[in-house]
């Protein structure tokens, strides 16, 4: 950290792009005040557009401690740079080999189609006139290459669109990605399908195939008006439909992933989080995500709109009455997912994304109706120093030692007496000392046994998508989170370089190759030129026509909607 930057205290200096031209300039994240209010800026400038600036985080602490959890795992071994631009990053994605990570989950739009037109949406063929469908072939040819990447292949398959409900090969692709290996399949959905009067059946036809999760947008449980603005049309009651049919179906594992936006439905938070909590027999977890900024906006319309992490740690504080109010960083627990994959061979994969992408924990809620926080069972700050040791010993090759005066009373709980009988030419006994070494010390930072801790050590002994999803479905825990996602007046290249979620999608120039994109350098930077090039036909329905049609369907199919 520096202070010779105008005087100011100087966070980072990074690269972000001009929200003009988009070419990469230089960019500081910085301590400054604005209108008395303490506050993290991104400030840069353009030689031919000029100076912008950016809230990054209207708590400055908060975010000075977030920025310990910076962790690097393994990158990609068999990158192809297929665009090298010479405008550098974030222009040069293909994979290039300026990525510093590899990536958790496999993002694919499988249609630009959609049953509705919302105006936040980043992939609208409405507005854009253009169709982009993948067949078949192309789809497997995606799903390979994520595959086949080395040294660890993604695991989680995130299915995306437009609405991926509108293809009717949507379960035979499910059931493609599941036999391709890809352990966890979520299904990313508006939910106008999923609530129609056959919903159940079709819900049930898609958790056969293998979908996993159900990634429900859901920006207000209880306001009306907000759908007709964010949306286009009102889909209050059409949300809570798809609730009562999973629950027909018997389906756990609902996420619901309110779009935030400053002014329109921040008030949600509370009433969204409620939701969650009545039906937690479905709903597994909340994925908060404050909107990004589309089309030309001015510094001063910025500051009015911008909602960021900061503020939602805030206010998920203020509606859940918690006393720890911190939550830590993604990041945070990266060197946990890589000790788990490690000690159980596989799946492995890590969470070293950037701390400054989003925040994750662990709330459960009482029967009285209140929330409690992970950290009222476990001394979490604690728990994640003892999980990045570990790891270093695993990196290191070190031994544990069964005799330490904290570990041995614990240590014949987890294994046998590893200390003194094991084989150490043997990978598979110094695995297993590891896992009593780690599991004996990690006992230290738990508070008691009640709560999510009967679901948390079952998961660490023999940790597994299984056993991680029980760990939510058990009806005690539920995992809340943000994922920031990026736009032109934030973007921060470090941010992108350690993306976890990458597109994938047919290259235009060498069709028979795949181009793989971090999430906000697609959204941001990409998207438009790559699907202009691979369009297939003209879309010609308007939004206008397009929400009158949802409206029609869903006083049709969908019982009790207006």
């Amino acid at each position: 950290m520096a202070m010779n930057l105008e005087g100011k205290k100087v966070y980072r200096r990074t690269k972000s792009v001009c929200p003009e031209c988009l070419k990469q300039i230089d960019a500081n994240l910085v301590l400054d005040d604005l209108d008395g209010n303490p506050m993290v800026l991104m400030r840069k400038k353009c030689s031919e557009h000029g100076y912008f600036e950016d809230i990054i985080s209207r708590n400055p602490p908060e975010y000075e401690r977030n920025q310990k959890y910076y962790h690097d795992y393994v990158t990609i071994e068999n990158k192809d740079n297929v665009h090298d631009t010479g405008k550098g990053c974030p222009h040069n994605c293909g994979m290039c080999a300026e990525h510093k990570s590899s990536p958790c989950i496999v993002l694919i739009d499988i249609t630009n189609r959609c049953n509705l037109a919302c105006p936040i949406c980043f992939a609208n063929a409405s507005a854009k006139g253009y169709l982009v469908e993948p067949t078949m072939e192309e789809l497997r040819m995606i799903l390979q290459h994520f595959r086949d990447i080395k040294p660890i292949p993604p695991v989680l398959l995130q299915i995306s669109g437009g609405e991926p409900t509108v293809r009717d090969d949507l379960v035979d692709f499910i059931r493609m990605g599941k036999e391709m290996g890809f352990v966890q399949i979520m299904l990313t959905t508006n939910g106008l399908k999923l609530a129609a009067r056959n919903g159940p059946q079709y819900i049930k036809e898609l958790h056969e195939a293998g979908m996993g999760a159900i990634y429900l947008s859901f920006d207000s449980a209880d306001d009306p008006e907000v759908y007709k603005k964010v949306r286009g049309v009102n889909l209050l009651a059409q949300k809570k439909r798809v609730i009562e049919n999973c629950r027909k179906a018997g389906y756990v594992g609902v996420t619901l992933v309110p779009t935030i936006a400053r002014g329109m439905n921040d008030h949600q938070v509370g009433p969204i989080m409620q939701y969650a909590m009545d039906n937690h027999d479905v709903v597994t977890g909340v994925v908060f995500q404050p909107v990004a900024l589309c089309g030309r906006v001015d510094n001063e319309q910025i500051r009015e709109l911008r909602y960021t992490t900061s503020d939602l740690t805030r206010e998920l504080a203020r509606v859940t009455k918690r006393q720890d109010t911190y939550i830590f960083p993604i990041p945070a627990i990266s060197n946990m997912t890589k000790l788990m994959g490690w000690y159980d061979f596989a799946p492995q994969f890590s969470m070293a994304s950037h701390p400054d992408c989003g925040f994750a924990t662990i709330m459960i809620p009482d029967k009285e109706g209140r929330w409690h926080g992970i950290e009222e069972w476990f001394e979490a700050d604690g728990f994640i120093k003892w999980t990045d040791h570990v790891w270093g010993m695993v990196e290191k090759g070190e031994w544990p030692n069964m005799t330490d005066k904290f570990i041995a009373p614990l240590a014949k709980l987890f294994g046998e007496q590893v200390g003194n009988v094991i084989n150490q030419a043997s990978d598979f006994a110094y695995r297993k000392a590891i896992k009593a070494y780690y599991m004996a010390g990690a006992m230290r930072y738990i508070k008691g046994f009640d709560g999510p801790v009967e679901e948390f050590i079952p998961m660490v002994l023999n940790p597994n998508i299984t056993t991680s999803s029980q760990f939510f479905e058990a009806g005690k825990s539920m995992l809340v989170s943000s994922m920031h996602f990026q736009d032109v007046y934030n973007f921060d290249i470090e941010r992108v370089q350690r993306c976890l979620v990458h597109y994938g999608t047919i290259d235009p120039d060498h069709p028979g190759k795949v181009l793989q994109v971090p999430f906000c350098a697609m959204n941001s930077i990409h998207r438009e030129a790559i699907e202009t090039k691979i369009a297939k036909a003209k879309y010609k329905v308007n939004a206008t026509e397009i929400n009158a049609k949802a409206r029609e369907f869903l006083e049709k199919e969908v019982v009790g909607t207006q």
